[in-house]
């Protein structure tokens, strides 16, 4: 996956990242719906599987860790 420099740092991330804040279910008001933590992990391995480095935060932090 192509990558680019974000910042002036050093950082240097994939052109493309990962949104994660539907996966969460927003708190307890399912702004998006309910969350589903095995197809969030699921869709975080598969983003790293295909070079995915930069995702967005939220509670999806924990799905990442799995």
């Amino acid at each position: 996956m192509k990558q680019i420099a974000l910042g002036s740092q050093g950082l240097v991330v994939p052109v493309i990242g990962l949104g994660c804040m539907g996966m969460t279910g927003f708190e307890e008001g399912h702004m998006y719906g309910p969350a589903d933590e095995q197809e969030a992990v699921a869709t975080i391995h598969r983003s790293l599987e295909l070079g995915g480095n930069f995702f967005g935060h939220g509670r999806s932090v924990r799905a990442a860790e799995k």
